[in-house]
């Protein structure tokens, strides 16, 4: 009993402080006047707060492997590295933020996943913690971020009270669905097959009106215990 009181508590838990971290992290960087060891770890703090929270709610729905989770939580700041050139002023006095922050980049890593077969998981993964971090940039307010570029190069900027709104859903979703144990079932991807679940084949031996005592018979596939394995 005090096991899965203990297992309540953290599915509980988990979102609550994420979401408390998220929400204090972005308002510190928001009064906090803006330097790459200040407001700018702040900025990032809230960035991976906010991706994993997303994370939360897309494990309710589909089974994956932790390599994703570990690709997604690491683009989600990561992709800040962009901004470097421009911070040197190797870049000149460009407005806005660079054109790596937009869906080209995602296309890219999904595209990548597609093809490719050796890293899906973790390629995937990076797309899905690109998308919650530009989520995060385009209701931070101007200078937003140019996610259709090159075919556009206007900014997507969304007022702050969408990121205040985008945590509490976050939550909310999280934890309405943990309450009620939906759905069901989850989606498993990227997923090797279990070898448990593979029928081993075992040789039979020949048996002659001779024989006395006959060879071994082959060992049958215990499927109960292969389904429980799925």
């Amino acid at each position: 009993m005090r096991s899965t009181g203990s297992a309540s508590v953290k599915l509980w838990a988990y979102p609550i402080l994420l979401a408390g971290a998220a929400l204090g992290a972005d308002a510190a960087y928001e009064r906090t006047q803006y330097g790459l060891l200040s407001a700018g770890a702040l900025d990032e703090v809230a960035h991976l707060t906010t991706a994993a929270l997303g994370l939360l709610v897309l494990a309710c729905f589909v089974e994956l492997p932790r390599q994703f989770y570990i690709a997604a939580l690491i683009a989600s700041v990561a992709i800040d590295l962009d901004h470097i050139p421009l911070y040197l002023g190797l870049l000149g006095d460009e407005a806005g933020r660079p054109f790596t922050h937009s869906l080209a980049t995602v296309v890219i890593f999904a595209g990548a996943a597609v093809v490719g077969r050796r890293h899906r998981a973790v390629l995937a993964g990076a797309a899905i913690g690109l998308v919650l971090h530009f989520a995060r940039d385009i209701v931070e307010g101007p200078p937003g971020v140019r996610m259709l570029w090159p075919v556009q190069q206007t900014a997507w900027i969304g007022s702050h009270e969408w990121f205040l709104a985008m945590i509490i859903a976050f939550t909310a979703v999280r934890l309405v669905l943990v309450s009620a144990g939906l759905p069901r079932g989850r989606v498993r991807l990227f997923q090797a097959p279990s070898q448990s679940c593979s029928v081993v084949h075992t040789p039979v031996s020949r048996v002659t009106s001779g024989d006395r005592f006959p060879g071994p018979e082959p060992d049958e596939p215990d499927f109960e215990d292969a389904s429980g394995m799925r």
